[in-house]
């Protein structure tokens, strides 16, 4: 397993910092200093070249949620963050929550879905008539959640239970900004779209583009990452190998 640097704290989440070699050679000046959000680049950087190279990436959260993995026998818990749960809705979202988001599948997920939505039942009742009046479509909030990433998939917890998603299931999965991403999922349960805000949300986009997408445009086009933050992060001693990074030719298997 690869060595994991030191850490430093970037708000409510701890993320690794990167181990400068004594003897490379002279760098440039940073022209900005080197932030938390930094250190969730840099990572996540990390796992798309192991990821690229064939190699099982190691865990970029010192803390992970204690979730038990049931997608795959090889699958590695790697990050878990505070995250919000967004859907395309007129009025309330929380009114109109979406079975299909659940993509429940087996008495488990039945169950799970059936709680949270008659957990709702009673919010739902007392905003039912500011919902119908309120006709804009737009992202509006659905549920806080903790999100927890794996190499072959994502788990959303509330507090009604926690729901596995595996990436072979997602459709779509597209940046809208730093830590936020839209995403499309289903099974034979239904079919959803959510907006997805949390730290690591660019992991989440690297984990599925290796499976599912290698050409995906946002990551052949390295727009997942500001502009010039390759060079930033070489400024401050922070290497990236992007030798097996996707250049829009035949993806990976």
């Amino acid at each position: 397993m690869t060595q994991l640097p030191p850490s430093r704290r970037s708000g409510q989440e701890v993320v690794s910092a990167g181990a400068r070699d004594p003897l490379e050679s002279p760098r440039r000046t940073p022209a900005r200093p080197w932030t938390g959000q930094d250190f969730v680049w840099w990572n996540t950087a990390a796992v798309l070249t192991a990821a690229r190279r064939g190699q099982r990436p190691s865990p970029v959260s010192p803390m992970i949620d204690p979730v038990r993995p049931v997608m795959a026998p090889d699958e590695v818990m790697l990050a878990t963050c505070d995250a919000e749960l967004l859907m395309w809705r007129r009025g309330d979202a929380t009114y109109n929550p979406s079975r299909g988001f659940f993509l429940a599948g087996g008495p488990v997920g039945l169950a799970l879905t059936a709680a949270f939505l008659g957990g709702q039942a009673y919010l739902n009742s007392r905003r039912k008539k500011a919902a119908q009046a309120d006709a804009v479509e737009k992202w509006r909030h659905l549920a806080r959640a903790r999100l927890t990433v794996s190499t072959h998939g994502i788990y959303l917890g509330t507090g009604e239970g926690i729901m596995p998603i595996p990436f072979s299931q997602v459709q779509e999965v597209h940046l809208t900004g730093t830590g936020e991403a839209v995403m499309a999922a289903a099974n034979s349960a239904g079919t959803a779209r959510w907006k997805l805000r949390a730290q690591w949300a660019e992991l989440v986009l690297i984990l599925w583009s290796v499976r599912h997408m290698p050409n995906h445009p946002q990551v052949v086009r390295r727009s997942w990452l500001p502009q010039d933050w390759l060079v930033h992060a070489a400024a401050h001693g922070y290497g990236v190998d992007t030798g097996p990074w996707p250049t829009g030719g035949a993806g990976l298997p």
